[in-house]
C-alpha cells in the first residue's frame, strides 16, 4: 500500500507541475553572451542569461577542452569516417557509415524535430536554443584558433569543418550501442550479397565491461545534519565517446547547476542544483527485443504475419571509402519490417525459414527535454515527474533533496511486454531459452498479439507506463551498483515486477553487497572513520577506503590452502603466500599482495561453499571452497602469470596499477568490481610489470551534502578535463584522483568569481538557422 500511495504521489505532481517542466523560453536579444570562468583543474563555469547564451558558452569550452574528439564524433554520426578515414579496422569505419547513413535517409531526425508541437518527441525552444547555441560556440572556437592551430588529434584535418545544429541532434538521436551496429550490418537475405562485417555481434545482456556505478542516496534518517547526502560514482570507459567532462552552467535567478555530462554534449547528466542531487546507474532492464520471423517459402525477405505474406522494406545505401585511388562508393541493402531492421548473429542467423528483426524502446530526443525540467526541480517529487513525464533515460536515476528523502527509480523507456507475454509469444526453442536464461525478448512475429503493449500514459508506445517502474521513496537511503531494482534497500525489497525488469531473490555482485554492508557500518560508527551517520568528509571516505570484500571474506583461508600446498608438491606458492600474509585487503597505492588475489579471481578461483539465502542477501554466499580443485588451480595459475608478467607478489599496488599521461606513469588506487571492490578501476589487460593502461572504471566522481546553508559538494574527474596532451588539464585531475583528492565545486557564482584563474566572455551575433 505504501508504495502505490507513493505512486499516486508522483502522478499527482506530474498532473500539477507538468507545464513547469517544459518550462517557459528564456528569449535571447539578438546576441550569443556568455562568460567562461575556469577553476582549479580547468573546470568550467559558464554564465549567461538564455539558454542560447548558455549553449554558446559551454560549446566552446566544450571544444577548448575536446574539440578533436568532437570532430571524430561528427565523423561518425554524418557517416563520414570511410570517406576520410577508410575501411578502419576490420571495417568498422565502413560498417557504421553505412548504418548512420542508413538513419539519415529514414528521415526520422526531421519528423521528431518538426512533430506536432504537444509530443514529448519534439523538442522545446530552450532545447533547440541550448543546441543552436552549443555548435555556434564550437564553431566559434574554430575560427578563433584556425584548423592549423587545433590539436595534434586534428590539426589541419580535411574533416574539420563548420558544424549545424542538425549535426548536434544526430549525436543525441544516434546513441547505438556497436553489437547493434554489427547485427544490422551482417543482416544478408540467404543468397544475397556477402554480408559487410565488423566483429563478432552477440546480443547484448548484460552490462558492457567497464560499464556500472555505484550510487548512494543518503536521507535524513542517516545523514548528521538531517539533510540529504548524494555520492555519485559512475564507472565509465577512460577513453572514447563515454567519457564525462565537468560543467557549470548558470542563468543569474533562473538556473544553477553543477556535475559532469558526457563529452559533446551541454547537458549536466550527474549534479545537483540548490535544492537536489541526482546520479544514473547502469540498469539490468532490457531496453530492446528481437522478433522472430516466420518467413514466406517463396521470398526469405518476406515474412507471415497473421496468414499474410509481407514484403520487407528494402533501402539502398552509399557511402563514399578512401581508398589508394581515391573514393570508391559501397553500396549496401539493408532490410527493415514494421518492427525494426533487421538483425543476425552466429546464434540467429538468417535462413530461408526464419530470420530476426530488432525493435528498440525509443527515447528519441527526450532526454533533454528532460534534463532540463530535472534542473529546475525542488524535491524528489518533483524529480520523480520530469523523469515520469519524458522517460527519457536509460538507466537507473538515484536521487536525493535537501529535506533528506531518498529515491530510487528505473524510469526510463522499456518494452511493455509482461512475463506473461514473454512467455506465450516465445515459441521456438531459441527465443524460450534466450528468455529463461538471459531475459532476453524473443516474440513470434507472426503474430499480432505478440507486438508490445501500449498505454496512453507513457510517454511513447510500446513501452511501459512510469507508474508500472521500480521505485521506491526511503527516509533512510537507497543504494545502486547495476545489480536489479530489488535491493535499492533491503529494509524494502521492491518485488512484484517482471523478469524484462531484471531480477528478484538472487544473488547480489560482491560490490552491491560491499556497497549495503559500508552503509550499515557508517551508520553504526564502526568503519573507523568517527562518529555515526554520513557527511561529505565520510562518504568520500567510505567511497576511497578501497576495500576488498573478496579478500575480506575468504583471504584466510585461501592463505590456509596455500599454505599447506606450498609446504608439500607447490612450493612455487610460498613467495604468493608471504604477500598475501601481509596483505591489508585493501587496494590502496601501498597495499602489497593485492596483484596476487586479482590474478586468482580472474583465474575463476573464487568458488564459495555456502550458497545465496534471498533471506540474508547481504551476507550470501560466503566462504571459499578450498575443496574444490578449481580454487587452488587458479592460485597456480595466478602465481605462474606474476612471473610471466615480471611482477613482484608483494610489490605495492601503485608500481605495477598505473595510467599514462605523455611520459609519466600515475599510479592508480582500487580494482575491478568482480574482487568485490566498490572504488572499481578496470585497467587493460597487464603486460610485462604490470597493468599500465586503465580502460575504464570510476570516472566522475560526486559528493554533496545538503546543509542549513545550501549545498557543499566535491568532485574529481579521474581520467581530467582535456584528451589534448599539450593541454595542463590533460593529467592534473589524475594526479588528484590518485592522491585521493577532491575538488571544490563551487556551486555559488560568488565561489566561482572569488576562485577563478581565467575570465573569457564572448559575445556573436545569432545567425537564423
Amino acid at each position: 500500500m505504501w508504495l502505490k500511495s507513493a505512486t499516486v504521489a508522483v502522478f499527482v505532481v506530474v498532473a500539477s507541475v507538468s507545464g513547469a517542466l517544459q518550462g517557459k523560453p528564456v528569449k535571447a536579444d539578438g546576441l550569443y553572451r556568455a562568460t567562461i570562468m575556469r577553476t582549479a583543474y580547468g573546470a568550467p563555469h559558464i554564465t549567461a542569461a538564455d539558454y542560447g547564451s548558455l549553449g554558446f558558452g559551454s560549446g566552446y569550452a566544450a571544444a577548448q577542452d575536446n574539440f578533436c574528439d568532437f570532430a571524430d564524433r561528427m565523423l561518425t554520426v554524418t557517416a563520414q569516417r570511410a570517406r576520410f578515414l577508410g575501411l578502419g579496422e576490420k571495417n568498422a569505419n565502413l560498417v557504421s557509415d553505412l548504418y548512420h547513413q542508413r538513419l539519415i535517409q529514414t528521415g526520422r531526425l526531421e519528423l521528431l524535430l518538426n512533430a506536432d508541437p504537444k509530443s514529448l518527441d519534439r523538442p522545446s525552444a530552450n532545447a533547440r536554443a541550448l543546441y543552436r547555441g552549443y555548435v555556434a560556440g564550437v564553431n566559434r572556437y574554430v575560427r578563433d584558433t584556425g584548423i592549423g592551430n587545433l590539436p595534434s588529434a586534428c590539426k589541419g584535418a580535411a574533416w574539420v569543418r563548420p558544424y549545424t545544429e542538425i549535426d548536434m541532434w544526430r549525436i543525441t538521436l544516434a546513441g547505438q550501442t556497436p553489437v547493434q551496429l554489427a547485427g544490422v550490418a551482417a543482416a544478408t537475405p540467404p543468397g544475397g550479397a556477402e554480408p559487410i562485417r565488423a566483429g563478432a555481434f552477440d546480443a547484448p545482456t548484460n552490462i558492457p565491461q567497464g560499464q556500472g556505478s555505484n550510487a548512494y542516496a543518503l536521507g535524513r534518517e542517516v545523514t548528521k545534519t538531517g539533510h540529504g547526502v548524494l555520492l555519485a560514482n559512475p564507472h565509465y570507459p577512460w577513453d572514447g565517446l563515454n567519457r564525462f567532462t565537468r560543467l557549470h552552467l548558470i542563468i543569474p535567478g533562473k538556473l544553477n547547476i553543477v556535475g559532469a555530462g558526457l563529452e559533446n554534449s551541454p547537458l549536466v547528466a550527474i549534479g545537483h542544483n540548490q535544492w537536489i542531487a541526482w546520479t544514473h546507474t547502469v540498469s539490468t532492464a532490457r531496453r530492446f527485443g528481437m522478433f522472430e520471423l516466420t518467413l514466406d517459402p517463396k521470398d526469405p525477405t518476406a515474412y507471415l504475419y497473421e496468414g499474410k505474406s509481407v514484403p520487407m522494406s528494402r533501402v539502398s545505401v552509399t557511402v563514399q571509402v578512401k581508398t589508394d585511388k581515391g573514393l570508391t562508393p559501397i553500396t549496401r541493402t539493408y532490410y527493415t519490417t514494421s518492427y525494426g531492421p533487421m538483425v543476425e548473429t552466429p546464434q540467429l542467423p538468417w535462413t530461408r525459414e526464419r530470420a530476426y528483426a530488432l525493435r528498440t524502446a525509443p527515447v528519441n530526443l527526450r532526454a533533454v527535454d528532460q534534463y532540463l525540467a530535472m534542473w529546475q526541480t525542488h524535491d524528489i517529487h518533483e524529480l520523480a515527474a520530469a523523469l515520469s513525464r519524458y522517460q527519457g533515460t536509460s538507466f537507473n536515476t538515484t536521487a536525493v533533496d535537501a529535506g533528506g528523502e531518498a529515491f530510487y527509480g528505473d524510469m526510463g523507456s522499456l518494452p511493455y511486454v509482461t512475463d506473461a507475454k514473454a512467455k506465450a509469444c516465445a515459441t521456438s526453442p531459441t527465443a524460450q531459452a534466450a528468455w529463461d536464461r538471459e531475459r532476453m525478448l524473443i516474440l513470434d512475429g507472426s503474430k499480432a498479439a505478440c507486438d508490445w503493449d501500449s498505454d496512453p500514459k507513457a510517454a511513447t508506445s510500446g513501452i511501459f507506463p512510469a507508474s508500472a517502474l521500480p521505485q521506491i521513496y526511503r527516509d533512510d537511503f537507497t543504494e545502486n551498483s547495476n545489480d536489479s531494482y530489488w535491493l535499492s534497500n533491503p529494509n524494502q525489497p521492491l518485488t512484484g515486477y517482471g523478469r524484462i525488469f531484471g531480477d528478484e531473490r538472487t544473488a547480489r555482485s560482491l560490490r552491491t553487497r560491499l556497497g549495503l554492508a559500508m552503509i550499515a557500518d557508517r551508520v553504526a560508527g564502526v568503519d573507523g572513520l568517527g562518529a555515526p551517520k554520513f557527511d561529505l568528509a565520510t562518504v568520500e571516505g567510505v567511497l576511497f577506503n578501497d576495500r576488498n570484500l573478496g579478500a575480506e571474506m575468504t583471504r584466510d583461508d585461501l592463505l590456509g590452502l596455500c599454505r599447506r600446498e606450498a609446504a608439500g608438491s607447490h612450493p612455487e606458492l610460498a613467495r604468493a603466500c608471504m604477500s598475501l600474509a601481509g596483505w591489508d585487503l585493501h587496494v590502496n597505492l601501498d597495499s602489497r599482495g593485492a596483484q596476487v588475489f586479482r590474478l586468482f579471481v580472474e583465474k575463476g578461483g573464487l568458488k564459495f561453499k555456502v550458497a545465496f539465502d534471498p533471506k540474508d542477501p547481504v551476507n550470501t554466499p560466503n566462504t571459499l571452497d578450498t575443496a574444490n580443485p578449481v580454487v587452488l588451480k587458479a592460485l597456480i595459475d595466478a602465481v605462474a602469470e606474476l612471473d610471466r608478467l615480471h611482477t613482484s607478489a608483494d610489490a605495492p599496488l601503485g608500481q605495477v596499477q598505473s595510467e599514462p599521461r605523455n611520459a609519466e606513469a600515475i599510479p592508480i588506487h582500487g580494482g575491478p568490481a568482480s574482487e568485490g571492490i566498490f572504488n572499481v578501476i578496470t585497467p587493460a589487460p597487464p603486460i610485462d610489470g604490470g597493468w599500465r593502461k586503465i580502460d575504464a572504471g570510476s570516472s566522475w566522481i560526486m559528493a554533496v551534502e545538503f546543509t542549513d546553508h545550501g549545498p557543499v559538494s566535491q568532485g574529481v574527474l579521474s581520467y581530467s578535463q582535456s584528451t589534448n596532451p599539450a593541454s595542463p588539464h590533460f593529467g592534473d585531475q589524475t594526479k588528484l584522483y590518485s592522491q585521493k583528492g577532491w575538488d571544490d565545486l563551487r556551486f555559488t557564482p560568488e565561489a566561482v568569481k572569488a576562485s577563478a584563474v581565467s575570465t573569457l566572455t564572448l559575445t556573436e551575433k545569432i545567425t537564423k538557422p
